[in-house]
């Protein structure tokens, strides 16, 4: 069962009854399109993306005291720690899809999740995002597609958005990689426009804020479009050998897909390990950043290996965390035990692969 009507309202009630919302979000197309619907609905407060980590974490306070707002809202985030809760005592507003948590400690804390009410039910946050406050519709289309969701208003963007969708398709992936999908191309104009520092993501976002139609960036029309274009083809070179590179791997490794590349400027990890599981959906993929001393995956599956419970048994013993959806993680793991991780998930996915063809593991004649 979805979020339920009462709770779609009481969400819509407490951003109208806000003055001053402060809105922290996921800097990836879902979140970020989240935070986009619900700050044109409500012309007011401040967005700061929560890059390079899955958590909200006390650093995040010092945001909240120097915003001093009357409302946090957490969108497409799946944990927040307890040193956020206990530190923050304005109200709180966590909008999420990830794996349902436990905010019963704190009761200033009001936590919306589908998942609660139906664990299948993993209907992005943009998609919530735009049952709240009504669109734009693109917005909503691009981020519930770049999340791998078909939300049932993709007919409606056919109608109004001639051209966005390709003429022909049958899952997501076509709408996300078809060479023909002005909405996959859309999907990655936004995706690349959130790669760098806060303060370069944050110009692209409020570009985002006031764009009134996907084919302002898609057909450079106005400088807010060509300001969006223009930083998605800076990067679209980078992306595309990237992509070549991880290519290369996949005669070394199979079952599984394993690039790991150093970069001190931004990761593609997520966006070149979504199109190499459309490219490869045997596989799985791993693909990892190597900075700071860590490696900073991106993993995929096409539904034949769930990746959560592979990542507890992976990292137990080894300095780093992970999570995410049952078929796409993220996971940072410390240089130092990078090699047991990589071993840990291979042990996983090779037993896996035995006990469903164990003719093939056993030895002839």
């Amino acid at each position: 069962m979805p979020l339920l009507t009462e709770e779609i309202d009481a969400l819509r009630k407490a951003l109208d009854e806000s003055a001053r919302p402060l809105f922290l979000f996921d800097d990836d197309c879902d979140g970020t399109t989240s935070f986009v619907q619900l700050y044109r609905y409500k012309k007011e407060g401040k967005g700061v993306p929560v890059k390079a980590s899955p958590m909200v974490d006390g650093k995040y306070v010092r945001k909240v005291e120097e915003y001093q707002p009357d409302l946090v809202v957490i969108l497409d985030k799946p944990v927040v720690n307890a040193e956020f809760f206990e530190n923050v005592k304005t109200p709180i507003i966590w909008l999420d899809h990830h794996k349902p948590q436990d905010v019963s400690k704190w009761s200033h804390v009001r936590y919306f999740n589908p998942r609660v009410h139906d664990d299948k039910d993993n209907l992005p946050t943009t998609y919530w995002a735009y049952k709240i406050s009504g669109g734009p519709l693109w917005l909503a289309a691009v981020g519930a597609v770049a999340d791998w969701h078909t939300p049932e208003y993709l007919k409606d963007v056919e109608e109004q958005y001639p051209g966005l969708l390709p003429q022909s398709w049958s899952k997501v992936e076509d709408l996300l990689f078809h060479a023909e999908s002005r909405i996959g191309k859309l999907a990655r104009i936004i995706s690349f426009n959130l790669k760098g520092s806060v303060q370069d993501t944050m110009k692209s976002v409020l570009v985002l804020t006031r764009i009134e139609s996907p084919f302002e960036a898609l057909n450079q029309t106005t400088p807010r479009g060509k300001f969006l274009y223009k930083k998605y083809q800076r990067l679209a070179n980078k992306y595309d050998t990237l992509l070549e590179r991880c290519k290369h791997a996949v005669r070394k490794h199979k079952p599984i897909l394993l690039y790991t590349y150093e970069d001190d400027s931004m990761s593609l990890t997520s966006d070149v390990s979504n199109e190499l599981l459309y490219l490869y959906p045997d596989l799985l993929i791993m693909v990892a950043r190597k900075h700071a001393g860590e490696f900073k995956y991106s993993i995929r599956s096409a539904g034949k290996y769930e990746i959560p419970p592979m990542l507890v048994k992976a990292l137990e013993g080894v300095d780093g965390y992970g999570g995410g959806h049952t078929f796409a993680c993220g996971a940072a793991v410390a240089e130092k035990d990078n090699e047991k991780f990589v071993a840990a998930i291979e042990h996983q996915v090779r037993a896996k692969l035995e006990k469903a063809h164990p003719d093939k593991s056993r030895p002839h004649g």
